[in-house]
């Protein structure tokens, strides 16, 4: 009897770890789906971008913009809204805390910043069509991607600040006050969605990382010092809707 009690005691143990490991195991952020939307594009191609987050989902800052193939930015589709303003939860310090203010952060999404800047006269969009605050979860964006172009490349840039590591350690770039405040640079994903196909769905995937300073909008492919950056965000995609052409 004694020996049978003790086998059902172990099996339960077992469950109980292995249910742990499993819970423990799934992105915190994809419990809970939350719901946004933008409108970047008149008569634009309905579309749905779903972002699920990952274990370092932790209010970071993102920006999603479209390119066509040739690399002409054609319009922010969403961006954080304290990136788009310029006026950050920590963004002054004032007698030993962090109060919400207007600070330039070039490091917190330096490619996208810089399209924005180089194209400012040529893709001409009000802030409010397409920022919003950063969810606290998973997402979707219902939203618009240009007309008229049979494939487009959709890009997703997301940063945490002070995100360091062994390798972007805090004393990597000393003086460099930029750098100080984000660790891990910005890392950029990409997705290129194809209308004439069959398919529905584009993943987007890790291309490279942006300046770690925000010195240049430039994109380096190396990612292999990147840890928990690169969990940030645990799946992405477009989805093009039902009658998306």
């Amino acid at each position: 009897m004694m020996k049978k009690f003790a086998l059902y005691i172990a099996a339960f143990v077992s469950l109980g770890v292995l249910y742990s490991c499993q819970t423990t195991n799934q992105p915190k952020s994809e419990k809970v789906i939350q719901q946004l939307a933008t409108s970047p594009f008149t008569n634009g191609v309905p579309v749905t971008i779903m972002v699920i987050g990952g274990r370092e989902y932790r209010y970071p800052i993102m920006a999603i913009w479209v390119e066509d193939l040739n690399g002409n930015f054609l319009g922010t589709l969403y961006a954080s809204k304290s990136i788009s303003t310029g006026i950050f939860r920590y963004g002054v310090y004032d007698k030993g805390k962090w109060l919400p203010g207007e600070r330039n952060r070039p490091a917190a999404l330096p490619r996208w910043k810089s399209l924005t800047s180089v194209n400012v006269q040529s893709v001409s969009q009000d802030v409010d069509a397409f920022s919003g605050a950063t969810p606290s979860a998973s997402f979707k964006i219902s939203t618009t991607l240009p007309s008229g172009k049979e494939t487009l490349r959709v890009y997703l840039e997301v940063n945490k600040p002070w995100d360091f590591n062994s390798y972007w350690h805090n004393n990597r770039f000393p003086g460099d006050e930029e750098y100080a405040t984000s660790g891990q640079p910005a890392l950029i994903y990409e997705a290129v969605v194809n209308f004439s196909g069959a398919e529905k769905r584009f993943d987007f995937k890790p291309i490279g990382h942006s300046h770690p300073s925000g010195k240049d909008g430039e994109i380096s492919k190396d990612i292999t010092t990147f840890t928990s950056a690169l969990q940030i965000i645990d799946s992405a995609w477009v989805e093009l809707a039902d009658n998306g052409k």
